[in-house]
């Protein structure tokens, strides 16, 4: 009997209280309803956002690793997490975000009108950087604004 599929969580202080939640949700599904262990684990990550808010995770098979990584448009945009504050300005949550279509990518903008500003003259550009929909990745929708990215490792 060998080790079919595994779960390793990439949080640094894991939390077990929502580990357990997805951990007895897809042993069930598996174990009492008899569905393929990766059809449960999609189908209970879409129930465990606040899992997502606190680690991903990484689903082992003997063929290939799954990365799951929570993605929220206006906090985690396509699964990547925005520092806390700008490293230009040094205010606290200051990102303005937008979806740019063409690109598929969010626009991620420093919102302080004196970002760029030093002794009343503009020296800079207001701090802004993009963020690119990670290559080979889906979204696991969940709801308009949230869910989970699903990329193939190997």
């Amino acid at each position: 009997m060998g080790i079919s599929n595994a779960l390793a969580f990439n949080a640094v202080d894991l939390s077990m209280v929502n580990t357990v939640d997805l951990l007895t949700k897809v042993t069930k599904s598996v174990v009492i309803h008899g569905f393929d262990f990766t059809e449960a684990l999609e189908h209970t990550l879409k129930q465990c956002s606040m899992l997502g808010k606190h680690s991903g995770i990484i689903h082992f098979t003997p063929h290939c690793i799954t990365r799951y990584i929570w993605a929220h448009k206006d906090y985690q945009p396509w699964g990547q997490r925005l520092p806390l504050q700008c490293s230009q300005c040094g205010i606290l949550n200051p990102w303005t975000i937008a979806y740019l279509k063409e690109q598929q990518c969010y626009g991620v903008e420093c919102k302080n009108l004196s970002c760029g500003v030093i002794g009343g003259r503009t020296l800079y550009e207001c701090h802004s950087f993009t963020v690119a929909h990670p290559d080979g990745s889906t979204l696991l929708s969940v709801g308009k604004d949230y869910g989970w990215l699903k990329a193939t490792v190997k």
